[in-house]
């Protein structure tokens, strides 16, 4: 337990302890109060505080002294009641009062009770299941209890010494006592109220402090706490000193006061400045000593009390601090959602964060809580255990309702938890189904079940059938007892009802299997669907089932109600009556039903439409209705239909509250009943009735006399009459059967009753039946006394003859010829002419007998007759006679009878028809065997059938059909005698066919060798071969290929040998690899299983020993490290193999090889690693690896190679001194480079190379730092730099023109010019070389002949010309007076004015400038230049290249550019914007710019069409308006055009028929879409199975999808299986991408186009979607009902399959599907189906191929 300081509710008072007055501020009592909302606490002012949840003071009161006056008492104890609304407090003053609180914060306080007693009141404690009665002692001695209801308080039991401390047990069982004289007495509650007391121990000290935890725990002042077991043995002993010292060097005072937890497992004891904690292992039945906590100026503990759940522990002491204390066994936050603290092993609290609201887990059985789970965020199940007594638990709560169970469980863990209902959990393992109801601690029952579904189990519970709405249902007369019924499936078609109230059971068995059931509210109803869809209605009352609907795809009740909801297709039925389903109320609906909503007095089916959801409003006032007549609230029943207008529905519930509220002598109410209905005689009657048993002030059940009448009404007369005879009301009981008319029956019960006038009653009833012509009952009532004759003449006169001749033979005495005369003609009146017979043989009349027996068909008296007087017709009557039996289909008995009368055709015939085959067999001997085959025949296809084959093939060669013994042996598989009977009667192609059969047949019976003989004997080697193939008999297949496909052997093998290593028969497919020659293949697979031994084995044998070897080295490298160096060492291949490692790459193999078997090769290999390291710019890694190869020159390389300085000094530094010279001076050039002379200088001096540093210097031509560097180190080639500096080249501008004027002072002309002609841009830049070479053509055109002066000039204006100075070089030129280069110069430099200026006066000049202008301006694409220039194309080729569309379609409009141009535009512009799925500003161009020409671009168009219908399911739903509004807007527009495109194609017929094509496809599509949005479905399949022939342009998932999709909502099944079964196939070869898996042999003769290129991205895009389909598929596959292929082209005719095939009937407009010429309709110059077309426009209101308003035509 863990203990953990919270708050200082108050702090202890300084001012007290410090002036030494002990106890001014003591905290007496504190108490918690049981719902955990309140803390008491009093102190030593008698005040009591009370604080609330946070530890604020929410309120507080003062005590009340027991008299009037000075208050000098003190509060000893204080308590709460059970439910928290009273507290008692126990004063020193001799009272204990008890104040009234309340539950809630502010509630008026008052004193409710108080006990008044002899003595002081010493301590109080109120058990936890005592809700009115408290426990006090008294310093008398006493212990009593105060009773609240009586206000007065019992003696429990009495001692002679003080009552130290009072305490009661955890669970309220009992209390304890301790006393002054150290005794402890113990009295328990028994279960019967009985109290029981007794002296449970003697402690060795005076104990002042008393828990009752698991143990009783007592203290006192000898510092020693002891655990008494409840047999008051010591359990345990522990010395508080040693608990104290363990935290302070200080022994423990005396030990004041004790308490323990609510779970009973810790014990707090308190003592001075400290409290110590005891917990209870459970585990081992003891207890440990937790340690104590101390506090510091805590002083003595005066105060403890717990929290109810365990979770928080409250301290006062001495000087009045008050502390609280969280305590837990451990806490844990579950899922982020939930808080679980564990107060103590058994029980946990249970807090949501969200909320803060909390559920306590609390083990009744003190089982340690072991696991706990929170299911839907409210559900909670915890399993518990004991390890001492093997006690397992499980708790199950609600955290909506706060209820928590525990039933005994065992073994859990496995269990599945079901929360579909809110009152009960439902728990299933191992086939059982446990049931546990929230806030009960017993099972309410438990089933056996595999089906846990929702769907397949429905439970009812409720306390009482009453409405929600209690004001509703206030005139209810009575409630029926609580229902607590589950609905379950024993199996898949039994249906179990159990009432777990009752423990009875109802099963209902059905043929078909069950898929939903639901009892109604008040379980008396079941409802339960089958797999058929099918929808029942169960009466359990009366167990009479209905069937309510087919079809049903939902059902659901109302909440709350017996109203029925359900869907069939497009219906939503609803019964608000469901006693009598044949009433039900349809809507119309479009889509599925989702849910049922019941709010605020409005009850909607909610509907899932196409786009949209919608809502269906029910009548509430029907559904109230059948809620109040569960309730029995007759009144509010009859008020609810009072509201409703007449309709059957009201009529139906008027006539159901009539019958219920009779049958419970409602008699008011069934009186409305019947006046509603309209039936004024009932009403009157009901009337009369009501007055008689309010006038007997007696009604209902309570009136014998208006039940009888009741029952009467209900047509319940014998339930009437017992009620009457029951009271002994004879009278009553023979007047009612007179008004009922059933007068034999008053009789009888005068009769019975021995009435006086019961002989008179007989007599008259007599007369009565001859004066009401029922003479029939008169002779039955003579019969009954006896007078026969006269009982005769009656039946005679009311025409029963047959009865008369009963009584004739009954009482067979001597009666007059005339009246069995009599009796005879009216037999034979009557059509009795056997009976007549027997009269007339009586009579001795024989031929009248004869005759008679004859026309009655009595042939066997005939026959009797006729073999003792007419012998002659014997035969004639056995032939009558069996004639007569074949009529009655008395067969069998007619076979004798034609035997008798020789007519052996007819017996025969009987012996078939009554299946005597033996008997027909024989009697067939007796014809000849033309006449006997027709007989033969049907005994061949008896014994066929029964497989008596020998008889059967009798038979058949008897009837001359001989083939059909060879079906017969064929089916039975007996194809020996097949073939015999088949060689002398088939001929050789149909004895092949059936040998092929039959060795089929032998394969699939396993008999492989056998028909392998017959395969070959037809030389059929192939199907031998497969046959082995498909039984893995592969030997026999390699023999059979190595026999006859000799040429297919490799191959053969290979692919043997590939099967049986995928499959893992290594060795197997070894042999085949190596008998293909491919034994490196065997090789592969052995080392790519591991299997290395095998790998060597098969490459020494196969490739000798170096192919081993390589193999050895993979060995190796799969073992690595020694096990990997050990091997190559065995093998001697370790340098090979570290050498090969290394050039692979895996430089750790290597290094780990050579340090384990060649430590020499180790330096090697770190070398090639780092420079491995090195390429890969991993320069740290390659300097430690340059370094382990003892290579650090190679590492200082690296890093002058990379520039990293700092790096190579710092290697140099630490492994190659001698190396720092060479990085200085590298470092140095690399400064030069960079042109950082001065620091290089100093770098080369650092390197000890100033001669490196001067010839920088001299390279750069920095002559005055490299004559400064001579001059301070190297002194001595001092005038070798002087000499230098004086043969420089010059290297500037100033420079040049300083030697060139020199040289022009010293007249040296030829030598300047040639100074000033060398300036180069290496010496001077552009802008001064011109400068330069002027000064030279100054000086020539000055000083130089002429010749020399052009030359000079030629020169220098090419060299102008070379630094791109055209315009001056063309100057030079022109100054030449070689006019044609000046202008090429010119042009060349694009110096267009000056090139004019040039060129100007000459025509072919001016030309050729204009010419490189233009030429110019388009090379450059200056759209501006050429557009100045005035080339409109070139500027038009500009723009189109650059995509600057508005610009070029500004140009097309302004300069009116041909339209071919624009239409190659057009096109170029649509490109464009396709690449981008652009659609609607490609619809702008197209309207805009016009259409491409079809012969260019017919590619354009089919893009622009196959994207544009390609799109996904997802993306065309996202906005399906804006996308059917642009899919016909491009229809329009390639419609409008498709006329001048055509034209435009020209002699290109394919090309125009491709045009139609497309136009088409996008012209049905569209009509597709409107018919979706218009719910056109019908036309809209047939319209998805014309764009199956477009799959070309539309993608051919997308197509059949769509078809099929249809085709199922509308119910063509066999359709969509097709459509949809060819979409599995397409989508799952685009899955492999394997397009040409896809089998289209089921469209062969169909117009759709195959094969077709696979999309790229499925058209349904869910994964999920495309799962549904394939289940669909596969459920109707198995489905016999619905066909699998299509029908022929004739059959199609006329159905929704014409589509498919091509015709040569007119083509509709509207769907696509042929025309017949009876149905043709043609308007705006197309044709369409009259009816569809009508169909479609009536609908939309617009023409389909116009997109014009229309109006149906007639």
């Amino acid at each position: 337990m863990q203990l953990r300081h919270v708050v200082t509710l108050t702090s202890a008072s300084a001012d007290a302890s410090s002036r030494g007055f002990i106890g001014n501020n003591k905290v007496t009592a504190i108490a918690f109060s049981p719902n955990n909302r309140k803390l008491a606490v009093c102190g030593f002012d008698r005040v009591v505080r009370m604080y609330n949840e946070r530890g604020e003071v929410q309120d507080k009161f003062s005590t009340k002294p027991a008299d009037r006056g000075r208050k000098t008492y003190s509060v000893r104890s204080i308590g709460f009641s059970p439910d928290s609304t009273k507290l008692a407090v126990a004063q020193s003053d001799n009272i204990v009062f008890v104040y009234k609180i309340g539950l809630d914060w502010g509630e008026k306080k008052s004193i409710c009770n108080k006990f008044l007693q002899p003595s002081s009141v010493t301590s109080l404690t109120w058990p936890s299941n005592r809700a009115t009665e408290l426990i006090y002692g008294l310093a008398e001695g006493k212990v009593k209890v105060g009773q609240l209801r009586s206000n007065k308080s019992a003696t429990l039991y009495s001692t002679d010494s003080f009552v130290c401390a009072l305490t009661s047990c955890v669970d309220g069982r009992g209390i304890c006592s301790a006393h002054l004289d150290t005794s402890i007495y113990r009295l328990l509650f028994d279960q019967a109220g009985a109290v029981v007391h007794s002296k449970f121990a003697c402690h060795k000290c005076i104990p002042y402090s008393l828990a009752w935890g698991h143990s009783l725990v007592c203290s006192g002042d000898d510092g020693s706490i002891v655990f008494y077991g409840d047999d008051g043995s010591i359990q345990n002993v522990f010395n508080a000193s040693r608990s104290v010292q363990t935290i302070a060097s200080q022994s423990c005072a005396e030990l004041t006061i004790s308490a323990a937890s609510p779970g009973g497992e810790t014990i707090v004891v308190g003592t001075w400045n400290s409290f110590i904690v005891y917990s209870y292992a459970r585990s081992r039945g003891v207890w440990i000593d937790e340690g104590a906590r101390r506090i510091d100026k805590l002083y003595s503990v005066t105060a403890l009390s717990w929290k109810h759940d365990g979770t928080c522990l409250a301290v006062g002491s001495l000087f009045g601090a008050v502390d609280l204390y969280d305590a837990c066994v451990r806490r844990y936050v579950y899922k982020g959602k939930f808080e679980f603290t564990y107060s103590s092993l058994s029980q946990v609290i249970v807090k949501r964060l969200g909320t803060g609201t909390r559920i306590v887990l609390k083990s009744i059985h003190g089982c340690e809580i072991v696991r706990i789970n929170i299911f839907r965020d409210r559900f909670i199940s915890a399993n518990t255990r004991d390890h001492r007594t093997v006690t397992e638990t499980l708790l199950l709560g609600d955290l909506a309702s706060y209820k928590v169970s525990e039933v005994p469980w065992s073994n859990g863990g496995n269990e599945k938890f079901v929360f579909d209902n809110p009152a009960c959990c439902m728990v299933h393992r191992a086939g059982e189904l446990a049931l546990v109801e929230y806030g009960c601690n017993e099972m309410l029952g438990s089933v056996r079940t595999d089906y846990i579904s929702g769907h397949l189990l429905s439970l009812q519970i409720k306390e009482k059938q009453s409405h929600p709405n209690e004001s509703l249902f206030q005139h209810a007369e009575n409630n029926t007892r609580p229902v607590k019924t589950i609905g379950y499936l024993l199996d898949a078609q039994s249906i179990n009802v159990r009432d777990l109230v009752t423990g009875t059971c109802t099963t209902f068995s059905h043929d078909a299997s069950v898929d939903w059931l639901e009892l109604n509210g008040c379980a008396r109803l079941l409802l339960f669907r089958d797999k058929r869809r099918q929808l029942h209605l169960v009466d359990l009352r009366s167990h009479v089932r209905v069937i309510m609907l087919d079809f049903c795809t939902y059902v659901q009740w109302v909440p709350d109600s017996d109203v029925v909801v359900a869907q069939n297709r497009h219906k939503l039925c609803v019964w608000y009556n469901i006693q009598t389903p044949d009433q039900v109320t349809v809507h119309q609906i479009r889509g599925n039903i989702e849910n049922i909503e019941r709010v605020d007095g409005r009850t909607e089916v909610i509907v899932s439409e196409t786009l949209s959801t919608a809502s269906y409003l029910l009548d509430e006032a029907l559904i109230q209705f059948g809620t109040a007549l569960d309730a029995c609230a007759y009144t509010s029943a009859v008020d609810i239909l009072e509201c409703l207008e007449s309709s059957a529905e009201a009529e139906a519930m008027w006539k159901r509250l009539e019958e219920v509220s009779l049958a419970e002598s409602n008699l008011a109410t069934t009186q409305r009943c019947t006046a509603a209905l309209g039936n004024v005689a009932r009403t009157r009657y009901l009337r009369r009735l009501l007055s008689a048993s309010n006038m007997q002030c007696i009604s209902g059940p309570g009136n014998v006399r208006v039940c009888a009448r009741c029952a009467l009404l209900a047509g319940e007369d014998k339930r009437a009459e017992a009620l009457a005879l029951s009271q002994g009301h004879i009278l009553d009981a023979i007047k009612m059967q007179q008004e009922l008319h059933n007068f034999e029956q008053a009789v009888a019960i005068a009769v019975e009753r021995r009435l006086p006038q019961a002989q008179a009653m007989r007599d008259d009833h007599f007369q009565y039946l001859l004066d009401s012509n029922q003479a029939s009952k008169a002779a039955k009532l003579k019969e009954c006394e006896g007078e026969l004759t006269v009982a005769i003449q009656l039946y005679l006169s009311a025409g029963m003859p047959g009865r008369a001749r009963q009584l004739l033979k009954q009482h067979d005495g001597r009666h007059s010829t005339a009246l069995l005369e009599r009796v005879a003609v009216e037999l034979s009146t009557n059509g009795l002419y056997e009976h007549a017979g027997e009269l007339y043989e009586r009579m001795d009349q024989l031929q009248r007998a004869m005759d008679y027996y004859i026309k009655g068909t009595a042939f066997c008296k005939a026959v009797e007759l006729a073999r003792k007087t007419f012998p002659s017709k014997v035969v004639e009557l056995q032939e009558m006679w069996g004639n007569h039996l074949i009529e009655n289909n008395q067969v069998e008995m007619a076979i004798n009878h034609f035997i008798e009368a020789s007519a052996s055709s007819k017996a025969i015939q009987a012996a078939l028809g009554s299946k005597q085959w033996k008997k027909a067999e024989q009697l067939l001997d007796m014809l000849d065997s033309d006449a006997a085959a027709q007989y033969h025949a049907e005994l061949a296809l008896h014994y066929d059938e029964i497989g008596d084959a020998a008889a059967a093939e009798r038979q058949y060669k008897l009837a001359k059909t001989p083939t059909k013994a060879v079906e017969m042996y064929v089916r039975q598989n007996r194809w020996n005698h097949a073939h015999r009977v088949a060689v002398s009667y088939m001929e050789a192609p149909e004895v092949h066919l059936l040998c092929i059969s039959h060795a089929q047949k032998l394969e699939s019976d396993g008999k492989l060798s056998e028909a392998e003989q017959i395969y070959l004997t037809v030389d059929e080697p192939d199907l031998a071969i497969n046959m082995y193939k498909k039984e893995r008999n592969f030997d026999a297949m390699i023999r059979l290929v190595g026999k006859y496909r000799c040429e297919l052997l490799k191959e053969t093998h290979q692919y043997l040998a590939q099967h049986l290593e995928s499959e893992g028969h290594f060795h197997d497919a070894e042999h085949h690899y190596c008998e293909a020659g491919e034994w490196l293949s065997a090789v592969n697979m052995y080392r790519t299983s591991d299997l290395w031994q095998d790998a060597m084995r098969v490459a020494k044998l196969h490739g000798g020993v170096h192919a081993s070897k390589r193999v050895a080295y993979a060995w190796a490298i799969a073992l690595g490290g020694e096990a990997g160096a050990r091997l190559l060492t065995k093998q001697g291949l370790i340098e090979p193999a570290i050498d090969y490692a290394m050039e692979s790459g895996a430089f750790d193999h290597a290094l780990d090889l050579a340090k384990t078997a060649c430590p020499s090769k180790t330096p090697e290999v770190h070398l090639k690693h780092a420079l491995l390291l090195e390429d890969e710019e991993r320069f740290k890694e390659a300097e430690i690896a340059f370094i382990q190869a003892h290579k650090p020159r190679e590492a200082i390389d690296m890093y002058i190679h990379q520039q990293a300085w700092s790096d190579a000094l710092e290697v140099a530094k630490k492994h190659e001194s001698s190396a720092a010279g060479d990085i200085y001076a590298a470092h140095a050039r690399s400064e030069a480079a960079a042109g950082n002379h001065h620091h290089a200088e100093e770098l080369f001096l650092l390197a000890g190379k100033p001669e490196l540093a001067l010839s920088m210097y001299r390279d750069a031509s920095l002559w005055k730092q490299a004559r400064l560097l001579a001059d301070r180190h190297l002194p001595h080639l001092v005038p070798d730099v002087a000499r230098q500096i004086e043969n420089q080249h010059p290297t500037s501008k100033a420079e040049f023109l300083e030697v060139g004027r020199h040289l022009e002072h010293q007249e040296e002309w030829d030598n300047a010019v040639d100074v000033y002609l060398s300036a180069r841009e290496g010496y001077v830049n552009s802008s001064d070389l011109e400068q330069i070479w002027n000064a030279a053509v100054v000086v020539a055109r000055n000083h130089l002949s002429v010749a020399k002066q052009n030359a000079v000039l030629n020169q220098v204006a090419q060299l102008l010309c070379g630094i791109h100075r055209h315009e001056s070089a063309a100057e030079l030129y022109r100054v030449l007076g070689d006019l044609e280069k000046a202008i090429n110069c010119s042009v060349e430099g694009k110096c267009w004015a000056t090139a004019r200026q040039l060129a100007s006066g000459s025509l072919r000049h001016e030309v050729a400038v204009e010419e490189a202008h233009a030429a110019a301006l388009r090379s450059a694409e200056d759209a501006d230049g050429l557009m100045e220039h005035g080339d409109q194309d070139a500027v038009a080729s500009v723009l189109l290249e650059r995509k600057q569309w508005d610009r070029l379609w500004q140009l097309v409009e302004q300069k009116s550019i041909a339209s071919v141009h624009r239409a190659v535009y057009a096109a170029e512009h649509i490109k464009h914007l396709l690449a981008k799925d652009d659609f609607r500003p490609i619809l702008e161009v197209m309207k805009q710019r016009g259409m491409p020409h079809v012969s260019a671009t017919a590619t354009v168009y089919r893009r622009l069409i196959s994207r544009l219908l390609g799109r996904s399911c997802d993306s065309e739903m996202r906005d399906f308006a804006s996308w059917r509004a642009l899919v016909q807007d491009f229809r329009d527009c390639l419609l409008g055009h498709t006329s001048p495109a055509m034209q435009d194609a020209g002699g290109h017929e394919e090309t125009a028929s491709d045009l139609h094509h497309l136009v088409m496809a996008l012209h049905y599509f569209s009509v597709y879409l409107t018919c979706i949005a218009h719910q056109l479905k019908d036309i809209a399949l047939k319209v998805a199975v014309t764009l199956l022939r477009y799959t070309g342009v539309i993608p051919v998932d997308k197509a059949f999808y769509q078809a099929g999709a249809l085709a199922k909502e509308l119910g063509h099944e066999t359709l969509a299986f097709i459509l949809l079964n060819h979409y599995i196939d397409v989508t799952e070869a685009m899955e492999e991408t394997t397009p040409g898996t896809v089998d289209h042999s089921d469209f062969c003769g169909t117009c759709i186009p195959f094969p077709v290129d696979m999309p790229d991205e499925h058209y349904i895009q869910s994964e999920q979607d495309r799962e549904d389909i394939r289940d669909w598929v596969l459920a109707i596959c198995v489905d016999k009902s619905v066909s699998q292929q299509l029908p022929s082209r004739s059959q199609a005719v006329g159905t929704i399959y014409a589509g498919l095939y091509s015709s040569n009937s007119p083509t509709c407009i509207v769907t696509g599907y042929p025309v017949q010429p009876w149905e043709i309709v043609e308007i705006s110059n197309v044709t369409a189906n009259k009816g569809d077309w009508n169909h479609y426009v009536r609908v939309v209101k617009r023409c389909p191929w116009t997109n014009k308003e229309q109006v149906p035509s007639f």
